[in-house]
């Protein structure tokens, strides 16, 4: 019963949020794994590894993960194992391209990006710094609503994590505009 109500209703609120919040592809095509919302940073003050700062009322983009690109994936019968590195490759080109428009002066009050995620192992690969969100009621749901959309998704993530004996949690990622440049900017797409 859960998991059909889960595969029925959870792509209806990934939609409705993802309207409401403006988060809109990478790339006009529809063809990106990232979905970028320009939003102001309303946080505590964060500084990062490289020295960047970040205080509430700074420009930055929330990263998410593209619903529709996940959907067409799951239509090519992928080994679910083969997903979470076809996705870092991905997501790769993806921040080569957005590194592209911010050097291009698309997006030049951006100071940095950020994420929340539980592919927080993987976001380390790709160069962010992952921090812990504090325990809170928006934590929980979140996590609530975004462990539903791994289910429906069919990302491997939850059974692996359970594996090895640690729960499933969200964290933040964070990648300065200068590191987000340094890393991608010169990395063939």
């Amino acid at each position: 019963m859960l998991n059909w109500l889960v595969s029925l209703l959870w792509p209806q609120i990934d939609w409705l949020l993802c309207l409401i919040c403006r988060i809109k592809p990478l790339k006009a095509d529809g063809s990106s794994i990232i979905s970028i919302e320009l939003r102001c940073y309303n946080g505590r003050y964060i500084t990062l590894d490289d020295g960047s700062e970040i205080k509430a009322g700074d420009q930055i983009i929330e990263l998410h993960l593209n619903s529709a690109w996940f959907k067409r994936r799951r239509e090519e019968s992928l080994e679910a194992r083969q997903l979470p590195w076809i996705a870092l490759h991905f997501f790769a080109q993806d921040l080569n391209f957005l590194a592209k428009q911010i050097a291009n002066g698309i997006f030049d009050k951006v100071v940095a990006v950020h994420g929340i995620t539980f592919l927080y192992a993987l976001a380390r690969r790709a160069g962010f710094q992952v921090e812990e969100l504090p325990d809170s009621l928006w934590k929980k749901c979140a996590q609530f609503y975004m462990a539903g959309l791994m289910r429906v998704y069919h990302l491997p993530t939850r059974g692996r994590l359970e594996t090895l004996g640690r729960s499933l949690e969200l964290k933040e990622v964070w990648l300065s505009r200068e590191t987000l440049l340094k890393a991608y900017l010169l990395r063939r797409p």
